[in-house]
């Protein structure tokens, strides 16, 4: 499976003054509860910008598709709202440059 970057363009991530927009969007963040951790083998906290690998499988609960409001494309927008069922996830290294990665500059 190939893995896409979620990553917002500059463009995309709106102009609001008294703070800095997401890098990635809400929708993009998981909460796992104890009960999730420990049915996924996770039973210490793991360090904040620690990288795991994350495997999915979801299924379509709803989809929209609507006409191009924002112009960047010609045709239509869609959207998709997917529920996880299953999830594997495994740990790798802490990433030294974590909080960069999320909030920092932009790599452009």
């Amino acid at each position: 499976m190939k893995l896409i970057s979620m990553k917002k363009d500059g463009d995309d991530r709106g102009d609001v003054a008294y703070c800095m927009p997401a890098k990635y969007s809400y929708g993009l963040t998981l909460q796992l509860d104890e009960d999730q951790c420990e049915s996924l083998g996770i039973s210490n906290a793991l360090k904040a910008g620690t990288q795991v690998t994350l495997q999915a499988i979801a299924i379509v609960i709803s989809a929209t598709e609507s006409l191009e409001r924002d112009g960047d494309d010609k045709g239509t927008d869609v959207s998709i709202c997917l529920q996880i069922t299953d999830m594997g996830l495994t740990t790798g290294s802490t990433l030294k440059n974590a909080a960069n990665l999320l909030y920092g500059v932009d790599d452009k």
